[in-house]
């Protein structure tokens, strides 16, 4: 606590604690997957009939994809590993200078003796410390595995392929410290930070299928990161470039930071903050219906970062209806390696009937509405009570808004209604989407299902908001609330799929609100379900306790 630097890392330490244990765990299980996968037929006749571009698209090196380097390339290296860490780097790095502005807390650090750029390179320094952290939980993660599991990996291999990962995550952390010393907003520097991470991975991607991206794709940093496969080839010129962007952005993010005004960025763009000034200030009126009530006001606080929530969703959705026309032009082929496999690895992500994958509803919803959406929308969920309430308590916000004449109940249920509007949001984004996806890719899905599919997701991810609402209002400490929740989602995400395997967890699968969610059947197969209205009111009574509550709850604690 005696630097900038020791004071940031400490900030994270519990955080980045249970980052490091959940990367070690789901690295193990993914190389534990490996010899299954390896001594397979069926795997080997897929990749042979199935069509190299989408492969590239996927991550697929036909070649190798059976040794060790080649599946956990495709499997961790090209989406769970860069996703993971751009996400950690750069939450850490809007939070860096763009948060504490936002928090008001950067005017007593800057006046303290220390200059604007020794603030900003020791926040940076903390950012890179932190995310060589997780770099090393994958790293010693692969170490364990590689002779558990015969991966075959060389040292050298495993730290060039860790090392790429982490370059990659800290370009993006050094390009939202740019934009957050720019404009102070956390929420716009995450934003526009992820959507430029989306862009190049989409580019990167869709380069193999489309030639008018060759150019583009060249200056992506996810071509310089997923040019060659580290974990054969070890060092690379990708990682000097990656290295290089890294230098550009922070040499940036200080100058910039150096020489703006806070709350402002007149002093960085003078001529365009002077053509603002002479403009005639008139009153927005949508602006001002906004912040006439709590939720309104709520919602308006996370109108830019939702833009990107739904980017994400949209991504993994597409990705997932683009990838059907290839799998269904051999159901056969893609039925033998779901055969190959133990039903013990699907169960794992979800999916407690594999046999449906071969189906359009199955395949569609094994990504977005079985594995990777639940746990995005509980994120965001119980990121938002997170942001809405439990920040705002330890921020002083809660305190500024109750000096108002509104009843403590009514801020709370607000507050809950405006988490419910911005998850009704993203289900309303996934529903379109989906319904143009299947127009566009002639998969079949009914109109019904889809909005089923889509409502269930919502009051998945309400749920669990309500269930940290509940044990924020009953917990003198924010934090270890919202850990709580999240332990508590795990261990009911594995209760739904091990249930279904293991007879003497089979009862308690009832008790999972996934089981709820999911049952058997993929979501894009049923319609409304009567488990649905369990989840509901878990939501409802969550907001309900956290009202009654915080009419005694003492707001110093």
């Amino acid at each position: 606590m005696t630097s900038v630097f020791a004071k940031a890392v400490a900030d994270r330490r519990r955080s980045l604690i249970g980052w490091m244990i959940g990367i070690s765990l789901l690295t193990l299980w993914v190389a534990a997957v490996f010899p299954i996968v390896r001594d397979a037929d069926a795997f080997t006749r897929f990749l042979e009939d199935f069509p190299p571009q989408m492969m590239a698209l996927l991550g697929i090196d036909p070649d190798t994809f059976l040794t060790g380097a080649g599946y956990l390339q495709s499997q961790i290296y090209s989406l769970f590993g860069p996703l993971t860490m751009i996400a950690f780097v750069v939450g850490g790095a809007a939070a860096a200078t763009a948060g504490e502005e936002s928090d008001g807390t950067i005017d007593m650090l800057l006046a303290a003796p220390v200059t604007r750029r020794a603030v900003l390179l020791e926040k940076a320094g903390a950012t890179a410390l932190l995310s060589l952290a997780i770099g090393g939980a994958f790293t010693a993660a692969l170490l364990v595995s590689n002779p558990l599991f015969d991966l075959r990996l060389s040292v050298q291999g495993i730290a060039a392929a860790n090392l790429s990962l982490w370059l990659l995550g800290l370009a993006y952390g050094m390009i939202a410290l740019a934009i957050g010393a720019f404009t102070g907003r956390p929420g716009a520097t995450r934003a526009v930070t992820f959507g430029l991470a989306f862009l190049a991975w989409l580019i990167t991607g869709f380069a193999p299928i489309f030639s008018w991206l060759d150019a583009p794709s060249a200056i992506s940093p996810f071509t310089w990161y997923l040019a060659e496969n580290p974990l054969l080839l070890t060092w690379n010129a990708g990682q000097l470039w990656l290295g290089l962007t890294i230098l550009i952005f922070l040499w940036l993010a200080v100058r910039v930071f150096e020489r703006r005004n806070l709350s402002t960025e007149q002093t960085v763009v003078p001529k365009i903050a002077a053509r603002r000034a002479r403009r005639p200030r008139r009153p927005n009126p949508r602006a001002t219906w906004l912040l006439t009530r709590v939720h309104l006001k709520s919602i308006w606080d996370r109108r830019k970062s939702i833009w990107g929530w739904i980017g994400g969703f949209a991504f993994v959705l597409l990705a997932t209806f683009a990838a059907w026309p290839s799998v269904s032009q051999d159901v056969t082929a893609f039925e033998n390696v779901i055969n190959a496999l133990p039903k013990e690895v699907f169960a794992i992500f979800g999916m407690t009937n594999p046999s449906a994958l071969t189906t359009s509803a199955g395949f569609v919803s094994s990504r977005i509405y079985q594995s990777i959406g639940p746990i995005m929308i509980i994120v965001f969920g119980v990121g938002a009570v997170s942001t809405l309430v439990a920040k705002e308590e330890t921020s002083g916000v809660l305190d500024m808004i109750l000096s108002n004449p509104v009843r403590r109940r009514a801020v709370i249920v607000e507050k809950a209604m405006a988490v419910a509007a911005l998850v009704a949001v993203i289900a309303l984004a996934l529903t379109l989407i989906t319904i143009a996806a299947d127009a566009l890719w002639e998969t079949g899905l009914t109109l019904p299902h889809i909005v089923a599919a889509n409502v269930g997701l919502g009051l998945l991810g309400l749920c669990f908001a309500g269930l940290a609402l509940a044990l924020w209002s009953l917990q003198e400490a924010s934090a270890p609330a919202m850990r709580t929740t999240v332990v508590i989602a795990t261990v009911t995400y594995f209760l739904n799929g091990l249930g279904s395997l293991v007879g003497a967890l089979e009862p308690f699968r009832a008790l999972s609100p996934f089981y709820w969610y999911l049952g058997d059947t993929p979501p894009l197969a049923k319609g409304f379900q009567p488990a649905y209205l369990l989840l509901l009111a878990v939501a409802l009574s969550g907001a309900w306790v956290a009202a009654r509550q915080f009419e005694t709850r003492d707001l110093a604690v």
